[in-house]
């Protein structure tokens, strides 16, 4: 693994001047809301990003490869979806932030919106945000979606959002809060879904992901019960050792 990164776009068209972004995070609720959001769509797949210097990966479904980041749009939605599936390690989120930073200054995107999950200490249902003032004068005014009180952001976020400070592009970061014993938390992703529907006015149906949600959620409730009874079960259990009357 080296420090030099760069990026690599193989674009049909160029991107539409918002872009929402997913990127790994806690729960994958950001990149399942996005999956979703896509699907219900029906968003095409008209470019894809590649990288060099991060481990490479590559995802599949039923046996089929596909670049692990994608971008989506349509002639009726004024916006791309960019969702990536590619970890980034720690100590290179920073300068993969820079480098992505400098992609949309290429092509003359004008607002960003990215999503993200936070893993909480206490069930939180609503979502937060951290945003440049121009993306909340033009995006959150009249949203009910409220602001981070306090903390930092790292990585591509905090790439971005400091690129917003300086110049015109907008940019906002849409929290969810994301329960952390869960490998997918399908009840953040869908928040995330309902928030971006709301902003952008997609119109989008979310009974599906709504009743995903409500499954997944009954599931590892199921098993949280389970793992509980055992638990109870090892503690009455009694012990049997074998005692041969040393002291």
């Amino acid at each position: 693994m080296t420090d030099e990164l760069t990026i690599e776009v193989d674009a049909d068209e160029p991107p539409e001047s918002t872009l929402i972004v997913a990127l790994p995070g806690p729960g994958m609720a950001g990149i399942s809301a996005t999956q979703y959001l896509i699907e219900q769509l029906a968003l095409e797949e008209t470019g894809h990003i590649q990288t060099s210097g991060l481990p490479a990966i590559t995802p599949y479904t039923d046996g089929q490869p596909y670049h692990h980041t994608r971008l989506f749009s349509s002639p009726e939605l004024e916006c791309t979806f960019l969702t990536s599936e590619l970890p980034v390690p720690l100590q290179l989120s920073e300068p993969f932030g820079r480098t992505l930073v400098e992609w949309i200054d290429e092509r003359a995107i004008e607002e960003v919106t990215l999503l993200t999950s936070i893993p909480w200490l206490e069930p939180v249902d609503e979502l937060c945000y951290v945003a440049s003032e121009d993306y909340l004068e033009s995006r959150l005014a009249d949203s009910s979606i409220g602001p981070l009180h306090g903390g930092f952001l790292t990585g591509s976020n905090a790439s971005l959002l400091s690129r917003a400070m300086d110049t015109t592009l907008r940019v906002g970061v849409i929290a969810s809060a994301v329960d952390p014993r869960l490998p997918l938390d399908a009840s953040a992703a869908l928040r995330l879904a309902e928030g971006l529907d709301g902003l952008y006015g997609l119109d989008v149906d979310t009974t599906d992901l709504r009743e995903f949600a409500d499954r997944t959620h009954q599931h590892y409730e199921a098993l949280a019960a389970q793992f509980e009874a055992q638990q109870e079960d090892d503690r009455i259990r009694p012990r049997v050792t074998d005692d041969y009357g040393f002291m």
